[in-house]
């Protein structure tokens, strides 16, 4: 009879120990998928960051651009006008600024 339950404790852990080294099996292949899902997930995450920095640097740029020639149209405006100015306007301009400047 103590053969009989020490051969049945015996196989009793055998089964444990090939459970175990089953569920070891299960449990790495869980983590492999897991790691290869979150790689993908990684890559895709970085792919749409990356276009949403790409469109928001696009429209950055064309502001920049748009208010660039903004000013350039004002610019020359302003340098059209003044080109158009007769002197003794100017003259008249730089003596006020003098009367204030001078004691």
């Amino acid at each position: 009879m103590k053969e009989d339950l020490l051969s049945e404790v015996v196989e009793v852990e055998k089964a444990l120990a090939d459970l175990l080294e089953t569920e070891d099996i299960k449990a790495k292949e869980m983590l492999d998928n897991l790691r290869r899902d979150s790689g993908l997930e990684i890559s895709k995450e970085q792919k749409r960051l990356e276009e949403a920095l790409n469109l928001a640097l696009a429209a950055s740029v064309s502001r920049a651009e748009k208010r660039a020639s903004d000013i350039l149209e004002k610019a020359d405006a302003t340098a059209s006008r003044l080109e158009r100015t007769s002197d003794e306007v100017l003259k008249g301009t730089i003596r006020k600024h003098f009367a204030r400047i001078l004691p």
